[in-house]
């Protein structure tokens, strides 16, 4: 798959769009952990122009009536910022291969608030959709054990495939970060090896089940022996971690995050766990050093999957530089920002990878590929599965890019009691919460990331790599996704005061207003009286027709997958008719042809019922069975 955005004024809305879905909803990641998500994703905040796909943020207010879980009530809502969340999700999901993402990274590098992401997710958990992802987030397990069965929702103890999900194989919504970006204030950070500082992107596999015993604090690298007991106490017991992670000379383990408990949860919390579905989830990671210019051009992220047991994950950035921002006036590089630039850089001198002094023997350097890539880091599936049982994710899995804007990302956590704890631009006694110069960078018109494409590349040679074979679907033979989406549909849609009937509308072929054959990209400007034998509007409407092209405008190509899913198997069902584009049909037009073929329908039952009335009589297989000729005979036959 790839998709190089070049068409400008394409939408993402629910329904325009094979591919991508940008979301219309509040991110309330109000969880026992607490995101403090601070901001409002608006589909009018995703679009392309000059051959990218914009996803902006912006400083502007969203209110709405929602229920108050803690007040039991519906009250009157209110978000501060807007931004933008484009997915694939239950649309194209792939299984393995090698994701490239051409992009520039938003805001100003040494500014924190922003909270950039690029990402893949399984497919049987929802993005922002809590109730989708609890229990299912982000469990690789696929071992049957009792101890964890409640905590993880689709376990591997289950004898019965309920809901076309197969027997005996435990499932979850696995995430994979291919880049999640901490802008913020210039300073090397402690415990970092190599020495690192921001802004940084954090690469990382979240994943279930976690460590529970002797977990690394955070801020601290993980102890790997304790002490002797030589000064008065008792041995320390070494802190437990995945062995074998693979660092590049540019990049550092990241002591910062080792991951999230998701305990018991209160009632009035969106999602609801009981002490026994209480877990611990890991977060594997490191921290690669980004400089100016990942911010000022395109670069390239690249994560190569190999799936399952036996599979690995690696990531890569480029050295190269693409394209430059549009629409930014360049500005003068002074001495110092030179000076830094390279000290930012120094590693990717070394044609040798740098071992990091004081660091764990046990740990991997990865090697330098090519001068183009920095092999940054890389994780082995004999890492996870020696450790916690777990595995590399082989769920299908679909493309995130997003912005969010929340109090536990690059905001300050120590503020003076007299500080206000509130994060609205809006509200001058907020300013001292608020990171320094984050308001001002939202109206500089660089909040703003872009990705100039993104492309997927699979094997066909299932020999050619380790792990699982690459599938493409969201809906795989060995991973099915459909019907448990289908049976549990509800945790998929948004709630009141949305009216939401199912997760995703129908996909449009037409239908927007134009005024000439240039505002439908691939369609034509047609006169709605064209298309409906009642109307004599004199309005004008794209028009898809055959063109390979969808959405209102007609301006993104139609996508399918190549093979049919686990429900088309299981039923049968014809898989070809589903890849048909449906044209533009208005609502007259279909109302009239419903009629007509119901007045065909009905025509016929009142002949048939006048022929009987008239006297018309049944004739039998021979022609003459039970006529009343035939019982005559046959009684004189008998006499």
């Amino acid at each position: 798959m790839s998709d190089e955005f070049e068409t400008d004024g394409r939408g993402f809305a629910d329904g325009e769009d094979s591919v991508w879905t940008a979301l219309d909803k509040s991110d309330d990641d109000m969880s026992a952990a607490g995101g403090g998500s601070l901001h409002f994703y608006n589909s009018s905040h995703a679009s392309t122009s000059n051959g990218f796909l914009n996803v902006s943020t912006t400083t502007e207010k969203t209110t709405w009536t929602g229920f108050n879980p803690f007040k039991q009530a519906f009250v009157d809502l209110e978000k501060d910022y807007k931004s933008a969340m484009v997915n694939s999700w239950n649309k194209f999901c792939f299984t393995g291969g090698i994701v490239e993402i051409d992009a520039i990274l938003p805001g100003e590098p040494n500014t924190a608030g922003l909270w950039p992401a690029m990402w893949i997710l399984g497919n049987l958990g929802r993005a922002t959709y809590e109730g989708s992802t609890n229990g299912i987030w982000p469990w690789s397990y696929d071992t049957c054990d009792r101890r964890l069965q409640h905590a993880q929702h689709v376990s591997g103890c289950s004898d019965v495939n309920h809901y076309g999900l197969n027997a005996r194989r435990g499932r979850g919504s696995t995430e994979i970060d291919i880049l999640e970006l901490m802008p913020g204030e210039k300073g090397w950070l402690p415990s970092t090896f190599p020495k690192i500082q921001r802004p940084y992107g954090a690469m990382t596999l979240q994943v279930a089940p976690g460590v529970e015993k002797n977990r690394p604090q955070s801020g601290s690298v993980p102890v790997r022996v304790g002490n002797d007991g030589t000064n008065g106490f008792p041995p320390t017991e070494p802190q437990s971690w995945y062995e074998g992670l693979g660092f590049g000379s540019n990049t550092s383990m990241n002591p910062f995050f080792y991951g999230t408990y998701l305990g018991e949860t209160k009632p009035e919390e969106p999602t609801h766990r009981t002490k026994k579905e209480a877990f611990q989830a890991d977060a594997v990671g490191a921290m690669f050093q980004l400089t100016k210019a990942h911010f000022e051009r395109v670069h390239t992220y690249r994560m190569e999957w190999q799936p399952g047991k036996g599979g690995r994950i690696d990531w890569f950035v480029s050295t190269e530089g693409g394209r430059e921002r549009p629409g930014v006036k360049k500005k003068e590089v002074n001495k110092g920002d030179e000076e830094e630039e390279e000290e930012n850089t120094v590693n990717k001198r070394h044609k040798e990878p740098v071992k990091p002094s004081g660091f764990d023997p046990a740990s991997k350097v990865l090697p330098q590929t090519s001068s183009k890539w920095t092999h940054a880091f890389s994780i082995e599936d004999e890492s996870l599965s020696g450790l916690q049982g777990s595995q590399v994710p082989a769920e299908p899995s679909y493309l995130i890019f997003n912005t969010a804007v929340s109090s536990t990302w690059g905001f300050p956590y120590d503020t003076p009691d007299t500080c206000k704890k509130c994060y609205s631009c809006f509200d001058p006694d907020c300013a001292c919460a608020i990171p320094p110069g984050f308001c001002e960078s939202l109206k500089n018109g660089k909040t703003s990331m872009l990705i100039d494409s993104v492309r997927v590349y699979q094997a066909k040679d299932d020999d050619a790599h380790v792990g699982n074979k690459h599938t493409v679907g969201c809906d795989p033979i060995g991973y099915p996704t459909r019907e448990f989406i289908e049976g549990h549909e509800s945790l998929y849609m948004r709630p009141i005061p949305f009216t939401d009937k199912h997760a995703l509308l129908p996909l449009k072929s037409g239908g927007g207003k134009c005024t000439s054959d240039d505002d439908c990209g691939e369609g034509v400007c047609t006169k709605e009286a064209d298309l409906s034998f009642w109307s004599k509007s004199s309005n004008t409407v794209c028009n898809c027709g055959k063109s390979g092209y969808m959405g209102s405008f007609c301006k993104t190509k139609i996508y399918g997958d190549d093979e049919p899913g686990a429900y088309d198997y299981e039923l049968n069902t014809s898989w070809f008719f589903k890849r048909i584009s449906i044209p533009y049909i208005p609502v007259e037009l279909a109302g009239f042809l419903v009629a007509l073929v119901a007045g065909f329908i009905g025509a016929f039952v009142v002949t048939l019922k006048k022929k009987k009335i008239s006297g018309g009589t049944y004739r039998g297989v021979a022609g003459n069975e039970m006529t009343p000729q035939f019982n005559k005979a046959r009684r004189a036959l008998h006499r």
